[in-house]
C-alpha cells in the first residue's frame, strides 16, 4: 500500500474550520470565564484570540477525541494565560478584585466564597482544599454545592 500524501493546503483548512468549528462551539462560554476575571471586555476579547490563536493541529486532535470534555481543557488554557491575574490574589479569604465585582460570589457565604473561589479561579482540588481549611473532603464537597446552588437560584 502506498502512503497517501496530504495536500498542504487541505490539512491547513481542515485545521482552520475546525478551529473555526471550536470557537463557534465554545467561543461566548470561555469569553464569559475570562471576563469574569479580567472585567475589561477587549482585554477578555484579545485573551479570548490568543487562546485559539495557539491552538495547534496536535492540540485540536487532542482536545476533540472521544471521551474528552473540549471545554475544560480550553478553560485551563485560559487559566494558564490568566495566571497573572489569578497570581495576585494570595488567598481568596481576602476579599479580592476577583470576587468583589461578582454579584453571586457576593451572594455566598464567606465559606463557600473561599470554597468556590479557591477551586475556580484558582483551580485547587477538593483535596486540597480540604488540607488547607483543615476540613474533611465531605465538608468542601457539601460547600461546593452550596455555592453552586446559590448561583442557580439566583440566576
Amino acid at each position: 500500500m502506498k502512503p497517501q500524501l496530504v495536500n498542504a493546503d487541505t490539512s491547513l483548512q481542515a485545521n482552520l474550520s475546525t478551529k473555526q468549528d471550536l470557537f463557534n462551539r465554545f467561543g461566548g462560554m470561555l469569553l464569559g470565564y475570562i471576563s469574569e476575571v479580567v472585567k475589561s471586555s477587549a482585554e477578555a476579547e484579545q485573551y479570548l484570540i490568543d487562546i485559539f490563536s495557539q491552538l495547534q493541529a496536535a492540540d485540536i486532535r487532542d482536545i476533540t477525541a472521544p471521551g474528552k470534555n473540549t471545554f475544560i481543557y480550553l478553560q485551563s488554557m485560559a487559566r494558564k494565560k490568566l495566571a497573572s491575574f489569578v497570581a495576585t490574589v494570595d488567598e481568596c479569604a481576602d476579599v479580592t478584585p476577583i470576587v468583589n465585582d461578582n454579584k453571586f460570589v457576593n451572594l455566598m457565604a464567606p465559606e463557600q466564597q473561599v470554597v468556590f473561589c479557591g477551586m475556580h479561579y484558582h483551580g485547587k482540588t477538593i483535596t486540597k482544599m480540604a488540607a488547607e481549611l483543615n476540613k474533611p473532603e465531605a465538608t468542601i464537597k457539601q460547600l461546593l454545592r452550596e455555592a453552586f446552588t446559590v448561583i442557580r437560584s439566583n440566576k
